[in-house]
């Protein structure tokens, strides 16, 4: 109960005091006025101000000094705040706490959480049930000449009527010795307001979180209950990560012919109660709390989730109560999605009945912005009474973007046809640092990536476009090697501590420039400045831009230089894929997510390091070490941001060789889904689809990786792969050969050809190959190679020579226990092959997603202990 409900409590509902007299909303104004301006000053001056105020009027005094008594009774046993149940406060001693091992009827006390003027909170346990809770409890001096009593238990059988995963349940109402109680769910975790004070969410969490606490109102509202103090103080974010909403002691029910919306001229209902900062105007005004009350405490909750923020605020309280009652909220970042101000917007109008009807409703728009459906929601979310002039403001903003991105200016016409397909040059390193190189690299791949999300263009990769730029003298020689229909290059500068971008967009068939634009931001805003890149871009070839795309555009959030620079660095030795240059990236990766835990894209690249890591070809270690974390690290990503398809699609790859088909093929369909040209996801996608004997649709995927990136050596060798294992062994040769004409230092692509030569009887090409393998590379694998040949060649005792070498080694380094397992059924002891492939199974290695597919197992699938293993996997 706080200051304001006190002053009411002798308040029939209807306006009128307990001993007749009436209370006109305009001398209530004037009381709270003067009570509010009356805190300002020190005890020994408010009687002077009070005299001067009041003048002769002895009776507005007099209510004005009562509310200064009420409030001097301090925090009341209502408002003990939420966070406080966690057992992080600690006043200090007093003598009427209840000691350990009281009893409270079945309750036996078992520590002190915190404590109010009216009241405190104790841990307790049910000494039947061995349930631990929290239990309210009033004072004895609070108790006596009042009715705190009374209202405890009527406030508690109200909130026990609500039974809902988002607010803290109620137990039980009870009374001992003279001393009131409730028992209730007892929660661990934080406050919301202690996180939005130590770091503001990101806004997939803070939306979450919202979404969570709009459930809880709507159980509650349905109910006829409104809570009358919901703010973030109120809200805890359990050990789960779910938002609970505590504190429904100043809740009240309303009258059972009223609807759950809430019709506020037949409300009668307590007006004044709750903080002052979330309390709508209406309540200022005297009027009665209603569920669209609660709506405005949500709408200021929603503000400080997404800003850290108040909308309304003053250096005293009578100038926060005015900015509440007559000023605007201070203006949302533009990088909170437009529907995000919009849902805002219309939970703080003024007027109640233009904000929505229900916390129902609210919560449905939200879930609307989570799943990117915000054009659609826009209509809906105006508000009918200023719908014209929203949908007039709407126009000029977006005109305003379209005339002034960047600054950019049309170069000639835009070509009348629609491009369909685009190649982005590496930008040029005008930093005058060439150790910068990697920057601008990877701004550009930003880019690329960016572009492949945001719009239906197929964009090719930096890496094929850098190759085919390399033997190409104009740029329309470029796109005809590529196949693009424009080509966009440009240049990227440091001036003063900024991040500046130059781009030109060149159409291929006749090398004219279609637009260009220059871009230039702090360092922390590159991501916005890649952003704007990408928007000028768009406009330009006429690329259809889908309505949420634009919205992920428009909220590019800033990054400190020293996290980008760190995570642009772990790309960087990511793409070499060596166990070494994997290695550099996780550190790379971990200093950029210590430095901003909230930065999705260096938990994805961490997963993709561990993944790699983790495979027999890249020779890191075993999978059981490195995929669970790659798995911690991928969630991580998207609970940040689940719009990461880069996140998805390492949640992917762990869930494929973890072997859960269905669920690593959702994560690898949702990150084609965010981004159609990101080759990546195809081709890990193909692997599932070829492991499951798909084949078809596997080479559709893998094609589709091609395309996008056709110099790629990992890709190509992947084409190979699949080739080969569809049974097409002569075009698997063939695509292999021309992997190695790109770089014949690639080791993968020589491994996989040995095999495949090996499987398709041609021993001779085999050897020379493994022995130039042998020359670049002395790996277990290669070994393991060696092993091969000399089985197929009929020279099994020399075999099981260099099998037990591997075994030998396995004691001091990692060798896989599939890659054992394969050589011992190469050479038919699939006894000893059965017990390496329990250990291959044991710590999860990727070759057991194959063995539907591996020649290897051929001979063997008509015995029942293969057939078993085959169930194992899930590949029957």
């Amino acid at each position: 109960m706080s200051w304001t409900e006190q002053s009411h409590r002798a308040d029939d509902g209807r306006g009128f005091r307990a001993d007749g007299s009436s209370r006109q909303p305009e001398r209530w104004a004037r009381v709270k006025a003067l009570f509010l301006e009356a805190l300002e000053y020190s005890e020994p001056e408010r009687a002077a101000f009070l005299v001067g105020a009041t003048g002769e009027d002895g009776d507005l005094r007099k209510e004005v000094e009562a509310l200064l008594a009420s409030d001097g009774a301090a925090g009341s046993f209502c408002e003990v705040p939420a966070a406080d149940l966690l057992g992080t406060f600690e006043p200090e001693e007093s003598p009427s706490r209840l000691a350990p091992g009281t009893r409270l009827g079945a309750y036996e006390i078992t520590g002190f959480i915190a404590a109010g003027g009216m009241g405190a909170v104790y841990r307790a346990r049910h000494t039947v049930l061995g349930r631990e809770v929290a239990i309210k409890t009033v004072s004895p001096s609070a108790i006596v000449g009042t009715r705190v009593r009374q209202r405890l238990i009527r406030e508690a059988r109200h909130a026990s009527l609500l039974a809902h995963p988002h607010i803290c349940g109620i137990h039980d109402v009870g009374e001992a010795d003279g001393l009131p109680f409730i028992v209730m769910e007892y929660i661990s975790g934080k406050s919301l307001s202690a996180i939005i004070r130590d770091h503001l969410p990101p806004l997939s969490m803070a939306l979450r979180y919202a979404t969570d606490v709009a459930a809880a109102l709507e159980h509650a509202h349905e109910r006829g209950i409104i809570h009358r103090d919901l703010k973030s103080a109120n809200v805890v974010i359990n050990d789960e990560d779910r938002a609970i909403v505590l504190d429904f002691g100043l809740a009240r029910h309303l009258p059972e012919n009223v609807s759950s919306a809430g019709s506020e001229s037949t409300l009668t209902l307590d007006s004044f109660a709750g903080t002052l900062t979330h309390m709508a105007p209406e309540l200022l005004r005297g009027e009665r709390a209603t569920a669209r009350s609660d709506i405005w405490s949500f709408g200021v909750l929603l503000y400080e989730l997404l800003t850290g923020e108040l909308p309304f605020s003053g250096r005293t309280q009578f100038e926060t109560s005015s900015a509440i009652l007559g000023a605007s909220p201070k203006p949302l970042s533009a990088r909170v999605p437009l529907a995000l101000r919009l849902i805002v917007e219309r939970c703080l109008i003024k007027d109640p009945r233009g904000r929505y009807t229900s916390a129902h409703e609210v919560r449905r728009a939200i879930n609307a912005v989570r799943r990117q459906r915000t054009w659609t929601l826009l209509g809906p979310l105006l508000v009918s009474t200023r719908r014209r002039t929203l949908y007039a403001v709407l126009v000029a903003v977006l005109g305003m973007v379209a005339l002034a991105v960047g600054g950019a200016r049309l170069r000639a016409a835009v070509a009348a046809q629609r491009l369909g397909a685009l190649a982005v040059l590496p930008l040029e390193n005008a930093t005058g640092d060439s150790a910068a190189a990697y920057y601008a690299d990877g701004v550009t791949d930003a880019i690329i990536a960016q572009l492949g999300a945001v719009s239906d263009l197929r964009i090719f990769s930096r890496a094929s476009a850098t190759r085919v730029a390399g033997g190409a003298t104009t740029v329309s020689q470029i796109g005809a090697r590529l196949g693009a229909d424009a080509v966009v290059r440009g240049r990227l500068r440091t001036p003063n501590d900024s991040v500046a971008v130059d781009v030109t967009v060149v159409r291929s068939s006749d090398g004219r420039a279609l637009w260009s634009g220059s871009y230039q931001r702090e360092a922390r805003d590159v991501l916005a400045v890649e952003a704007e890149v990408v928007r000028g871009v768009s406009n330009a070839i006429r690329a259809t831009l889908p309505s949420a795309a634009r919205e992920r555009l428009m909220s590019a959030r800033a990054i400190s230089p020293e996290v980008y620079e760190a995570y642009l660095k772990g790309r960087y030795e990511w793409g070499q894929r060596t166990p070494g240059s994997l290695q550099r990236a996780i550190e790379h990766f971990k200093q950029a997510a210590e430095l901003d835990p909230t930065y999705a894209p260096a938990h994805a690249g961490l997963a993709d390091c561990y993944n790699q890591l983790g495979t027999v070809m890249v020779r890191g270690g075993s999978p059981s070490e490195y995929r669970p974390l790659a798995a911690a690290e991928a969630i991580k990503a998207l609970q940040i941001d689940p719009y990461s398809a880069e996140a998805h699609a390492a949640l992917g790859y762990v869930l494929h060789y973890d072997l859960r088909w269905m669920d690593a093929e959702r994560e690898f369909r949702r990150a084609i889904e965010l981004n159609p040209n990101f080759p990546l996801a195809h081709v890990w996608y193909a692997n599932l689809l070829m492991s499951r004997r798909r084949m078809k649709q596997a080479r559709e995927q893998v094609d589709a990786a091609h395309d996008l990136d056709p110099f790629s050596l990992v890709i190509n060798a992947n084409v190979g792969w699949v080739l080969f294992y569809s049974g097409r062994r002569g075009e698997a040769i063939t695509q292999l050969e021309q992997t190695l004409a790109l770089d014949s230092t690639y080791v993968q692509a020589r491994m996989r050809l040995v095999g495949v030569l090996l499987a398709a009887g041609r021993l001779s090409e085999a050897r020379e190959q493994a022995q130039r393998l042998l020359v670049a590379d002395d790996s277990v694998q290669a070994l393991g190679l060696a092993a091969s040949l000399q089985g197929a060649a009929g020279h099994g005792d020399s075999a099981r020579v260099l099998v037990r070498e591997l075994i030998a080694r396995a004691s001091h380094q990692y060798v896989s226990p599939a890659t054992i397992a394969l050589l011992l059924g190469q050479l038919g002891d699939f006894d000893s092959a059965l017990t390496w492939l329990d250990k291959a199974f044991a710590e999860k290695s990727n070759a057991i997603a194959y063995l539907a597919v591996e020649p290897t197992w051929d001979p063997y699938r008509g015995d029942p202990r293969f057939k078993s293993l085959i169930a194992r996997a899930g590949l029957e």
